[in-house]
């Protein structure tokens, strides 16, 4: 006999992979009306620290945070750093987890968050 699965079961099974999937959406806020010109795929989205910087090497264009579980950090920074390149940014500074902007919210709840820089034009970085 082949189990029949109840509507309302389904509409569990769907609420659960929604939220699952769903929690994990960077919110970016930017610091200007200025807009950037979102950068290819491939483009590898660079994590520094202010001391690794001038801050005549950069511009601050906006914040990003994420929420997720600790099980999920990998994966919540990978969906920073895709937001940060739909957004233009070029870099993230002062990415905190932990002690400092982002951190714990709960028991197993996580918040991620930093600033997404541009470089200023003519400055070489290495």
């Amino acid at each position: 006999m082949n189990p029949v699965i109840q509507p309302h079961t389904k509409i569990f099974l769907l609420t659960s992979i929604i939220t699952l999937y769903g929690c994990i959406t960077p919110t970016y806020i930017p610091y200007d009306n200025s807009s950037q010109v979102p950068k290819d795929e491939n483009f590898e989205v660079k994590v520094y620290n202010q001391e690794q910087l001038n801050s005549d090497e950069y511009k601050i264009i906006g914040e990003i945070s994420v929420e997720g579980c600790s099980c999920e950090i990998e994966k919540m920074l990978k969906e920073i750093k895709d937001k940060v390149r739909q957004e233009g940014g070029e870099a993230i500074i002062d990415l905190s987890l932990g002690d400092g902007v982002g951190g714990r919210i709960s028991t197993d709840m996580y918040l991620i968050s930093g600033k997404v820089i541009v470089f200023i034009k003519n400055k070489v970085l290495q």
